[in-house]
């Protein structure tokens, strides 16, 4: 058939057929095909039009263009391919049963071979959502994410990690750790996420000052001259059949515990790190609701580190209100150069030392007070400023670069106290909201500035917060969706009069 090129991502293999050419073919929706270019081949599935490609013809989206490296009017073989295996181990986890090793990562092959629709793989989701894994098999699925992509090799090397489950706003511990840990001469190559709903993850703040795609050679590079990295772990093909299955979770906002456990420790096993430690905010607003939650998976993080030969702690930490007042691309990255020149002491610095001094702590053996009190000294001392700064050059940004030189969205809005009262909460949520609705994280320059503290007693039309954009329309927007959210909660003394 000859190739008609279409510029769309669909998330998976997907061709069109016209719809009285596929009848005749006897290929209906949803079945699966095999399609050779030159020496190139892959699976695809089928849908039908009737006028968007003609007889003769099969359109292709980019995935599978690219999987073939096809150009328009190249000439396509399709031959029917078989139904996967896989497909019964689903529905066997599905109906509650207990996969084998075996199983599982048949499952994983045909996900990275495009074999499996997003439905297929959604109903995957939803029966370890439903039925779970236990240890064996998570252990399994873990081990096959890790073997689905390239992984990190520092020979006689000691590499940490770190990682935080996330849902706080301004939580960029991980921009202080790196240099703290790399200014002390040990290995940590970390990478990290971009914002799904949030105003910015660590990898959108930190291509503020410097480029966070990469090819995992360049990344090798970086780390062997600075001892570490922050960089954007969807550019690596690192634990990749993770990637593939994060974007089938995340619309439907399931995050099954085995999931969430293989995610996080295959790419820090991928990252060659021996000694990991996971933060677990809980509270109001964060993923874990409490702190029994958060033990029982911290203990889960442990054992499943066990099997995979490695060490891991975890932190239990206060994520119920955010842990800076700026919040948006360049506005965290400002506070981040601020709080490592030592202009800025607070949570977020105090975080940042008591989690780097267990993590030297674990690889040290020294006591975690000990550990402390070196973190502290190595940014007291600007040298994690400037292994910071290093690690900025190394990744292609500007290493001189100044808190001053990074400024907010041109458009403004300040947001007064509409009653007297008590600052009672901080929403994370809600400034999520509304920071994306301000255009970040796509919008560097987009954020918010909060003017007070939780305990803090406030006037009527005293400011509350400042919101920032680049664009007016989006900024207006963003007021519009003020009325519906409240990020900021005044407790009242006299609720109403009647």
């Amino acid at each position: 058939m000859k190739a008609v090129i279409f510029d769309i991502e669909q998330g998976q293999n997907e061709i069109v057929l016209n719809e009285v050419q596929a009848k005749q073919l006897d290929l209906g929706l949803m079945d699966r095909v095999r399609l050779l270019l030159r020496r190139k081949e892959t699976n695809a599935i089928v849908d039908h039009c009737e006028q968007c490609v003609k007889y003769g013809e099969i359109g292709l989206f980019t995935e599978v263009a690219k999987a073939l490296g096809a150009k328009k009017g190249d000439r396509i073989s399709v031959d029917l391919a078989k139904r996967p295996e896989s497909l019964d181990f689903i529905r066997k986890k599905l109906d509650g049963g207990i996969l084998k090793e075996s199983e599982i990562k048949a499952i994983i092959s045909d996900l990275l071979a495009e074999k499996l629709s997003q439905a297929e793989l959604a109903s995957f989701i939803t029966a370890v959502h439903i039925a779970g894994l236990n240890t064996d098999e998570t252990v399994a699925l873990t081990k096959a994410m890790i073997s689905s992509g390239e992984q990190l090799n520092f020979k006689g090397k000691v590499v940490v990690s770190e990682h935080s489950i996330g849902g706080v706003a301004g939580d960029r511990v991980s921009m202080l750790i790196v240099p703290i840990i790399a200014s002390l001469g040990i290995l940590i190559p970390k990478t990290c996420s971009r914002a799904i709903s949030s105003a910015a993850g660590t990898a959108d703040v930190m291509e503020v000052l410097c480029p966070v795609s990469m090819s995992i050679e360049k990344v090798a590079k970086v780390v062997q001259k600075t001892n570490g990295c922050l960089v954007w772990g969807g550019a690596l093909n690192m634990a990749s059949a993770d990637d593939k299955l994060i974007r089938i979770r995340n619309p439907l906002r399931l995050d099954p515990k085995p999931l969430l456990l293989s995610s996080i420790l295959a790419k820090k096993k991928a990252e060659g790190a021996k000694y990991v430690l996971i933060d677990l905010p809980v509270g109001r607003g964060a993923k874990l609701a409490d702190v029994k939650m958060a033990e029982d998976l911290g203990k889960d993080f442990a054992v499943l580190g066990h099997f995979l030969g490695l060490k891991v702690e975890s932190t239990i930490t206060d994520g119920s209100e955010p842990l800076i007042e700026t919040i948006g691309p360049v506005l965290e990255a400002k506070t981040v150069l601020e709080t490592l020149s030592n202009q800025y002491d607070h949570g977020l610095l105090e975080k940042a030392c008591l989690m780097s001094g267990i993590i030297i702590s674990m690889v040290k053996g020294v006591s975690k007070e000990e550990g402390y009190k070196i973190a502290k000294q190595q940014v007291s001392s600007g040298k994690a400023l400037a292994k910071f700064r290093e690690i900025i050059a190394a990744q292609g940004g500007n290493g001189n670069v100044k808190p001053e030189d990074l400024k907010p969205g041109k458009f403004k809005f300040v947001f007064k106290s509409n009653h007297d009262g008590k600052v009672e909460h901080i929403d994370n949520r809600a400034i999520s909201r509304i920071c994306r609705a301000l255009g970040a994280p796509q919008d560097k320059r987009a954020g918010m500035l909060i003017l007070v503290t939780k305990g803090e007693h406030v006037e009527i039309g005293e400011p509350l917060f400042e919101i920032y954009s680049e664009s007016r329309d989006k900024l207006d927007y963003a007021v519009e969706q003020l009325e519906a959210v409240e990020v900021i909660e005044i407790e009242r003394i006299i609720l109403d009069i009647v």
